[in-house]
């Protein structure tokens, strides 16, 4: 007998159906699966057996065949094989083909019959109408990412006899294959589908509240602060650069309570990557907090751009709509700066390997600091111990193509013993926030049906149409560039800067204050790296 079922694979971060062929026939006992298969889905075929079994059905020695289709796409992961079992049981004839018409299954069996988490389940519930299922099974640790989706039925299993209930009373037939029924009533129910609920706003008070973190504790260095609000506020890179113990790591830390709130559509896509990659955190259905992701600087390239023999999201997707933080940035290795300058300029990264390419989304705010030299008082020479040969050797492992791209540097100074015991509060993240809330606002309804979110994301058509400086704004920015002598790509993203300046000062046109200060954001990184030339 022959019986299909409906599955789905991830390749690279989009989904695609799978059908899963079972054909039982007389012959020799056997069982092969084909499909173009990883040895991990290969290896189902034990798995399998070994469940069903478990879960009191008795398949008879026959010559078996399961296909994956289509035999184009190469199937790795565990997440066909409660499929793989549906089918199977289908073509021995333990229920009819209608039963599993309109069900999509995932989730991976375990050797005893529970059905284990998989990766990537959002996505493919996201597309589950688009292959013809109004009803998703999965397993019961991914329910409440599955039930995201609210115009498909999504069910969670924890073992077997749960989907085997189900089919049965689907088809109208009774439990005649179970060893025994004195197991608990299954969680899957036809007449009242077993399905939580996601509330986005309770969930955004949860994943806030553990933070922890909050501005308030940063002493001093009100430049940090006020550069941390316009790079979040506009989504723009960020690099803090100063002695050790100013404080640069501690204000990057704190970027995470003062990002402006994740749209429905930002979050969904956030929560696809992640879900994807496998590091969706547990018993999170959705995620409604930006990213922040901080690798260490021996990270990998693949690791870090994403790669792998089945390419998977690096670190620069992770951070998608979030901030990237490199801390200590001049011990990542130079080539592996020089990497993150297309997904910089692109928003995307295109990741090229032999079974095909994939391109994942990247557009992320850089932030970065480092140290001026290798003992970190550079260019205060009475403290400094550094040659200018050494200080040279140091600021070179950051090219100068990859500093183009950074949007804004801004200096770390050493705090004065006042402002570290001073009894005056500091801002709090809650107020920082409700100010950027109003420049995102304010960004939101001007790029509304754009391909713009915030003023980070502006091309060079973007800017000649948003960034417009009046009469006085316009002289000094012609002078600034030839004084300077600023390439194309930092002129405009002085502008950018300016624009975020300017909706922060509640301003529709850039004035000369807001150029001014966002060429001052320019200057700080040619005093280091300029004044060691030669």
């Amino acid at each position: 007998m022959y019986c299909t079922a409906v599955s789905a694979a991830i390749d690279g971060i989009a989904a695609r159906r799978v059908t899963v062929e079972a054909d039982v026939t007389d012959g020799l006992p056997s069982f092969s699966m084909v499909g173009f298969l990883a040895s991990e889905t290969r290896e189902a075929a034990e798995r399998v057996r070994s469940s069903l079994r478990n879960s009191g059905v008795y398949l008879a020695p026959e010559h078996v065949t399961v296909n994956l289709a289509p035999a184009s796409l190469h199937k790795d992961g565990a997440l066909f094989d409660l499929a793989i079992a549906v089918s199977l049981m289908g073509a021995y004839g333990f229920f009819p083909q209608e039963a599993l018409r309109g069900v999509l299954f995932l989730g991976e069996l375990g050797l005893s019959g529970e059905i284990g988490p998989v990766r990537g389940v959002l996505e493919i519930v996201s597309n589950a109408a688009l292959y013809g299922c109004d009803t998703v099974i999965v397993p019961a640790g991914n329910l409440l990412e599955g039930c995201v989706v609210e115009d498909v039925t999504v069910l969670g299993a924890r073992n077997l006899n749960q989907v085997i209930h189900f089919l049965m009373e689907r088809s109208g037939g009774g439990i005649h294959v179970l060893r025994d029924s004195s197991y608990e009533p299954p969680l899957l129910d036809p007449g009242r589908p077993s399905r939580a609920h996601v509330d986005p706003e309770k969930l955004r008070r949860e994943q806030e509240k553990k933070q922890g973190a909050d501005f308030s504790q940063v002493r001093g260095q009100q430049l940090l602060r006020r550069a941390s609000e316009i790079a979040v506020s506009g989504f723009h890179n960020l690099l803090m650069i100063g002695p050790p113990g100013a404080g640069k790591t501690m204000t990057a830390m704190r970027i995470p309570t003062i990002l402006p709130e994740l749209t429905m559509p930002e979050a969904l896509q956030i929560t696809k990557i992640h879900s994807i990659a496998g590091t969706l955190p547990e018993d999170t259905g959705l995620m409604m907090t930006r990213p922040f992701r901080a690798p260490h600087h021996t990270i990998t390239a693949s690791a870090l751009c994403g790669g792998g023999k089945v390419p998977r999201p690096g670190e620069v997707s992770l951070a998608h709509r979030g901030v990237l933080y490199l801390d200590e940035l001049s011990e990542y290795d130079k080539s592996l700066l020089d990497m993150l300058r297309q997904p910089l300029e692109a928003g995307s990264i295109r990741i090229s390997r032999s079974r095909g390419t994939c391109t994942f989304p990247a557009r992320f705010m850089l932030v970065a600091s480092m140290n001026p030299c290798s003992c970190g008082y550079f260019p205060d020479r009475s403290r400094c111990t550094c040659t200018n040969a050494q200080v040279r050797r140091y600021l070179s492992r950051i090219s100068m193509p990859f500093l183009d791209r950074i949007d804004m540097c801004v200096e770390a100074r050493k705090v004065r013993y006042e402002e570290l015991t001073g009894r005056d509060a500091c801002e709090s993240s809650a107020q920082i926030r409700q100010r950027v809330a109003r420049a995102a606002a304010l960004q939101e309804e001007r790029y509304r049906g754009r391909p713009y979110r915030f003023n980070g994301d502006l091309d060079s058509e973007g800017i000649r149409r948003y960034c417009t400086l009046d009469g006085e704004a316009e002289r000094m920015m012609h002078a600034v560039y030839e004084k300077l002598e600023l390439t194309a790509r930092s002129c405009s993203r002085i502008l950018k800067v300016s624009r975020t300046i300017a909706d922060m000062a509640g301003s529709e046109q850039i004035r000369s204050e807001h150029l001014a200060e966002a060429v001052s954001y320019r200057a700080v990184d040619r005093k280091y790296w300029e004044s060691v030339k030669g």
